[in-house]
């Protein structure tokens, strides 16, 4: 993975922009069957099914790379314990309709990969409505576009909680993504201010994965908390915490640093600040990486 392709999951969620390419469809039954195929579960008693289950199940407080959570995800593990994600998965083959109907099950039963690959496929409706309704070329079957054209708005929506379940679950890719883009999240910057007690609980629960996986030895997670600090979203703005997280990912792998973001704080703090900041980011190195 690239320095800028990193950067960019790290800022607007790559996973989203990315979807597209990760596309390894097969083929479908027929548009005559369609009108026969099962709803997608989003609301009503299925709504509540995942809840209860959300509810019931423990969710997964720590994730690592080796747990089932993330079996689908490539690891590429550098010197210490520190490890980057290279491939977070790739979006289910076949209409969203039967996507959903087989992980469901799973999903439900604690499957974080399932989870996972509901909000993928969910989300790759969302890519190929939105380039149908520009007059953009859609790069999959017809089967798969119809199916996407057909869902409705509520199911569409419903993407959200499947990264939610998924992120509890411990998939560390929803936990990422679900840190990175309340859109996709929450159902976008709206929702964040209609609902000032449901955006404090994301924010923990983002704060707290990020955490975790720095505990873990995320080099991703280390560039997250950078940019969150960063940017004063969701977490206060903090430019010498921002700049430690970024100098322990340098110490882990200076590959995948955004330099011109390092450039911009460090002509933003003062030589006292940007000694704490470097220093802090040692630290931090030690307890999560060495």
């Amino acid at each position: 993975m690239t320095q800028r392709k990193r950067f960019l999951f790290i800022s607007v969620s790559i996973i989203v922009l990315a979807a597209i390419a990760w596309y390894g469809l097969s083929s479908a039954p027929d548009r005559a069957n369609h009108a026969e195929r099962s709803s997608i579960p989003a609301s009503g008693n299925e709504t509540a099914s995942m809840q209860r289950t959300s509810a019931m199940s423990r969710p997964a407080d720590s994730s690592a790379p080796g747990d089932p959570a993330n079996r689908d995800l490539r690891i590429r593990q550098l010197p210490g314990r520190a490890f980057a994600v290279t491939d977070f998965g790739r979006v289910p083959s076949g209409t969203v309709d039967q996507v959903i109907a087989g992980l469901t099950p799973q999903a439900l039963a604690g499957d974080a990969t399932a989870s996972y690959g509901i909000f993928l496929k969910l989300n790759e409706c969302q890519n190929i409505n939105r380039r149908a309704s520009r007059g953009s070329a859609v790069q999959a079957s017809p089967d798969v576009v119809s199916a996407c054209l057909d869902l409705s708005a509520e199911n569409e929506i419903s993407a959200s909680r499947w990264l939610t379940l998924a992120a509890e679950q411990g998939n560390m890719g929803a936990r990422l993504l679900y840190a990175a883009d309340s859109e996709s999240a929450l159902g976008g910057p709206a929702a964040l201010l209609r609902d000032p007690d449901r955006t404090k609980e994301y924010k923990q629960k983002a704060t707290g994965y990020l955490q975790d996986m720095v505990a873990q030895g995320s080099v991703d997670a280390l560039l997250q908390l950078g940019n969150a600090y960063h940017a004063g979203v969701l977490l206060d703005e903090d430019l010498v915490t921002s700049r430690a997280y970024f100098e322990a990912a340098r110490l882990a792998d200076p590959s995948v640093v955004p330099v011109q973001q390092i450039n911009t704080l460090d002509k933003a703090l003062n030589a006292q600040q940007l000694s704490i900041a470097r220093r802090k980011g040692s630290q931090i190195h030690d307890a999560c990486c060495r």
